[in-house]
């Protein structure tokens, strides 16, 4: 659980896109064996966009200490990511968006084992990302019959918001989601539970 958390991804996603007007869903298919179902206007990074995230010109456009952000870019490098984000509106530049990624750890089941984490989490997450954090949620839940753990944060800049899904899919598998936005735009935040609501897993 805890190594996952070393890889917090809030991304700014610098790219000229046209704006899209969207009230319909469409399936987005992750490389990881799930579809989520999102509005239209989220739009799923291409390969050659994503490895952009990796190119030195943007590496300061990452909200993200430079330890994070070697890890990310591994990360990026070999596949092990994928990023999806809401092309409806920006912030500054600020695209809301959702990152996905696999982990070998396990989500934390048993009241005990949660507790402890969600105790533990404040001072890693400071410890990792160099601020100050305090959790505005951090429970265990079942998404789609599957155990899974949901932590919240204040994101940096000051106005975004960090809300982090991991769903056990097998035993040594779990997947992370991990979703950036501005608290100016709560509609990202229904549009990503939704999408969890009626996640399918392959």
């Amino acid at each position: 659980m805890f190594r996952s958390l070393m890889l917090l991804v809030c991304v700014q996603v610098f790219v000229s896109l046209p704006v899209l007007a969207a009230t319909d869903t469409r399936s987005v298919e992750s490389r990881f064996g799930v579809v989520l179902h999102l509005p239209t206007d989220w739009r799923q990074l291409t390969a050659e966009e994503l490895a952009a995230v990796d190119d030195a010109d943007a590496g300061e456009q990452l909200e993200l200490p430079p330890q994070v952000r070697e890890r990310l870019s591994r990360q990026v490098r070999g596949g092990g990511l994928e990023l999806i984000f809401n092309a409806g509106e920006s912030k500054n530049g600020f695209y809301d968006n959702i990152t996905l990624f696999e982990t070998r750890d396990q989500v934390p089941e048993a009241a005990s084992q949660i507790k402890s984490t969600c105790s533990a989490l404040p001072g890693l997450l400071s410890r990792t990302l160099g601020r100050s954090v305090q959790l505005e949620e951090c429970r265990g839940l079942e998404l789609g019959g599957y155990p899974a753990f949901v932590l919240a944060y204040p994101g940096h800049p000051a106005d975004t918001r960090i809300v982090q899904y991991m769903l056990q899919l097998e035993q040594n598998r779990s997947l992370v989601l991990t979703l950036t936005y501005s608290r100016e735009n709560p509609q990202s935040l229904q549009d990503f539970e939704q999408s969890l609501k009626s996640i399918q897993i392959n």
